[in-house]
C-alpha cells in the first residue's frame, strides 16, 4: 500500500511534467537544440569552416562525439551556448 507521502510525491511529479509540456508547447523557441556544424554556421551567417576552427581552438562551446583522435569526428553546439557566445563577441566589439 502506498504511503501518503508517496501519493503527493506522485501526484506532484504527475503535475510537473503536465506543466513542463504545457510551457514547452507554449514556447516551442525556448527549447534548447542541438545543432551540427552546418546548422551552426547557417544560424549565425558564416561559413562551415570557420566552425570547426573556432571549435579545434575551443572558442566556442562545443561537444565532440566519436572515437578519441579521429580527424572529423561529430562535433554538437547547443543553441543556448551559440547564442551566449555571439552575446560575448558582441560585448567585446
Amino acid at each position: 500500500m502506498m504511503g501518503l507521502e508517496d501519493a503527493i510525491r506522485a501526484i506532484i511529479a504527475e503535475e510537473v511534467a503536465a506543466a513542463e509540456q504545457r510551457i514547452t508547447a507554449l514556447f516551442p523557441a525556448h527549447v534548447d537544440r542541438t545543432l551540427d556544424v552546418r546548422e551552426a554556421a547557417k544560424h549565425i551567417g558564416i561559413s562551415e569552416k570557420l566552425i570547426y576552427s573556432l571549435c579545434k581552438t575551443n572558442d566556442i562551446p562545443h561537444e565532440r562525439y566519436g572515437v578519441s583522435g579521429s580527424r572529423r569526428p561529430t562535433i554538437k553546439i547547443r543553441l543556448s551556448d551559440l547564442e551566449a557566445w555571439r552575446a560575448e563577441q558582441r560585448a567585446k566589439k
